[in-house]
């Protein structure tokens, strides 16, 4: 096997293993020619004894990469490829989404597929992202063509840089049991960064930053987590404790992007998310006034506008999440000074959340609106793409970032993972998840 290096060439594919069973992260960050990676699929179902049909090194390396010759066996090489990758064997009505999507592609970028790059984007884009025919419009279960194919082609574009941006900014816990865990899920956020790299060290861009947001331990901390967490916290006196979660959370997220940036071509980088959310708030501020209710000053906000139709939206998610009763916050207050561990950051996120719990819906809706407008904006003024990593998709996200790219019919370099709740199985895709790791 080749060693790691700076990244593939075009002959060349930079593996990475983003499968539940990481049997072959010891191959990740490594250079293989297409045959390697035949031959790592053959490792792969000795070491899961998994009954996969995989072409012979000749047969992967021959075909042609826009299957224009011998269209079966170009299937079956994509079906390998998700494969060594993921861990999964797709069914057919899967392996050929990857037709679709190089059928949306312009002359040129189809032009610059080698084999080798085709097989190390498209079945990772294929495995990792569903989509659907079906998805012309928001769909929160799959994306769309024309999405993706705008995302392939920035990947297939020969370029000085690229800057993917992805979120991880909603600390969530099931409502039956609303705590948070201790620890980020070291397999599942391990397997988050893995597909990315697939994807970025891949790429034709000569430098790659992916920068990861998430919110640490500050007061704002009480508005990112899901209210029934906070309230749940709050009123056992624990909230310093929520916050040294959170700032646990923070701690494993940039270990394992260190760990990876040691091995990738791609930079990683932790970003806390305050200076961008202060940012928004500035926004409101000049769009809405001081308290973020009045009449909007941009036009781009007005009736009827896509940004009213997803404040309109981010109304009808959030109302089932509204408070019926008012907080006291004076006995949260006291209970977290009476605690084990009571702090002045507690007390701040404590009248932080007191603060968002009154704020009307509209409000709220608009700021929420604002957030994901703004990080549409931000990797639109770098050219770059987004990834959907965090738990929710809803529409009012898909509308705020379609506002900063003109319209929702504009493609869009953004696209969601998968995510499922089926048992887990090493047959098809349908139980293959990467976003719910948190």
């Amino acid at each position: 096997m080749a060693d790691a290096t700076a990244g593939a060439t075009a002959d060349e594919v930079t593996f990475w293993d983003y499968s539940r069973s990481q049997t072959l992260s010891r191959y990740n960050g490594m250079r293989l020619g297409v045959r390697e990676l035949a031959e790592l699929c053959g490792v792969r179902r000795a070491a899961e004894a998994v009954d996969v049909q995989l072409p012979s090194p000749d047969e992967m390396a021959g075909i042609h990469p826009l299957a224009l010759k011998r269209p079966r066996r170009w299937e079956t090489a994509i079906g390998a490829a998700i494969y060594a990758g993921s861990g999964q064997v797709a069914a057919r009505q899967e392996i050929i989404k990857a037709r679709e999507l190089l059928d949306r592609l312009s002359k040129a970028d189809r032009s610059a597929l080698t084999v080798p790059r085709l097989l190390a984007l498209v079945p990772t884009m294929v495995a990792g992202f569903r989509f659907s025919r079906r998805s012309e419009m928001f769909n929160p279960e799959s994306n769309r063509y024309l999405e993706g194919a705008r995302f392939l082609s920035v990947l297939l574009t020969d370029r000085p840089a690229l800057d993917v941006e992805i979120g991880l900014c909603a600390h969530r816990a099931g409502v039956s049991d609303p705590v948070l865990p201790e620890h980020v899920s070291p397999s599942g956020s391990s397997r988050m960064v893995a597909f990315v790299a697939a994807l970025l060290d891949n790429s034709l861009a000569r430098k790659r930053t992916v920068n990861v947001s998430q919110q640490t331990a500050t007061d704002r901390a009480a508005a990112t987590v899901n209210s029934i967490v906070f309230t749940r916290y709050a009123a056992e006196g624990r909230v310093e404790h929520l916050l040294r979660v959170v700032d646990q959370h923070a701690d494993d997220i940039r270990s394992l992007l260190a760990r990876h940036d040691a091995v990738s071509a791609t930079d990683f980088r932790f970003t806390p998310l305050d200076p961008f959310s202060e940012a928004v708030e500035r926004n409101m501020d000049e769009v809405f006034g001081a308290d973020w209710s009045g009449p909007p000053a941009e036009p781009l906000w007005r009736g009827g506008g896509t940004l009213d139709r997803a404040v309109e939206a981010a109304k009808g998610k959030m109302a089932r999440f509204m408070r019926d009763e008012p907080l006291d916050i004076d006995r949260l207050l006291r209970l977290h000074k009476d605690s084990e561990h009571p702090s002045e950051r507690g007390v701040s996120a404590l009248r932080w959340f007191d603060r968002h719990q009154r704020q009307p819906l509209e409000v709220r809706a608009r700021y929420d609106v604002a957030f994901h407008h703004r990080l549409a904006l931000t990797t639109l003024r770098k050219d770059g793409v987004g990834i959907g990593m965090e738990r929710g998709w809803d529409e009012y996200q898909w509308l705020a970032w379609s506002a900063a790219y003109g319209s929702p019919r504009t493609a869009m370099p953004l696209l969601y993972a998968r995510s499922s709740t089926e048992p887990a199985s090493h047959v098809s895709l349908r139980s293959f998840n990467l976003r719910q790791f948190w």
